[in-house]
């Protein structure tokens, strides 16, 4: 049995809601904790454990984008807008009056640096899902790996990372019938624990066919496709957005059911 209890946050110094991010994983700064204070403050309660828990997923940089999208707003998003019909969980262009293309790309890295077969298998599933959900068939993979050359103490070796990573990247999409068309691989010292592990998709969908990211129809049922739910993966989003440290759990990296 699952039991949700209160988290006393109002009225904490900065240590305090610093120490409460921490023991939390919550992976959140003072100046969010703060925000959290004093918005549950007017609500007139604490939080709860698990609201507590739903906005260090939903704040995290691999959720929000956080520090990444206001410069994306503001050199990139207004480039290149002919032809756009979605932004939503894959971006999809118009090639002709009844055909679209579907592309999403995303990086893995910290949950390959920890368990490179799994790490970057779950990300190769995540942008599979990101193109499908457009109503697209996938139709290719690309990886753009970059490496370490160096041993860093408490991670594994570069080879044992980089073998891991190119296997899980082959498995999953040969599991799931779409072929890896290309990739690069690049070697640097600064690369070691740090490796980025990108991976990218490209379906082809019917103009008629394709669908919203978001639904604001009621009483629409929810399907869940995918592995079972287990405990791996918790806390994945808090800990890919955050430096990465010896101390990481592999319990973080999702397992992938291709």
């Amino acid at each position: 049995m699952v039991r949700i209890k209160t988290v006393e946050i109002i009225g904490r110094q900065d240590r305090e809601l610093s120490e409460i991010s921490r023991s939390f994983s919550l992976g959140l700064s003072v100046e969010e904790m703060r925000r959290i204070s004093e918005y549950f403050q007017k609500e007139g309660r604490n939080p709860t454990d698990a609201e507590l828990q739903a906005l260090g997923q939903a704040w995290s940089e691999h959720c929000s984008y956080k520090s990444s999208k206001i410069h994306l707003k503001k050199y990139l998003m207004d480039i290149g807008t002919k032809g756009i019909l979605s932004r939503g969980d894959a971006g999809v262009i118009a090639i002709d009056d009844k055909t679209a293309v579907a592309f999403k790309m995303e990086s893995h890295n910290h949950p390959s640096a920890i368990e490179p077969y799994g790490g970057a298998a779950t990300g190769v599933g995540g942008i599979l899902r990101d193109v499908l959900s457009m109503g697209a068939q996938p139709v290719a993979l690309t990886d753009v790996l970059f490496f370490g050359i160096r041993k860093v103490k408490g991670f594994p070796s570069p080879k044992f990372i980089e073998g891991g990573v190119i296997s899980g990247i082959r498995d999953y999409g040969n599991r799931v019938g779409i072929p890896t068309l290309s990739g690069g691989i690049t070697y640097a010292r600064f690369f070691s624990p740090n490796v980025l592990v990108n991976v990218g998709c490209v379906g082809i969908v019917d103009r008629k066919k394709l669908l919203s990211s978001s639904v604001n129809i009621p009483g629409l049922k929810l399907i869940i496709a995918g592995g079972k739910t287990g405990r791996d993966g918790i806390h994945g989003v808090n800990m890919a957005s955050e430096t990465i440290t010896r101390e990481e759990d592999i319990s973080t990296v999702q397992l992938g059911s291709p």
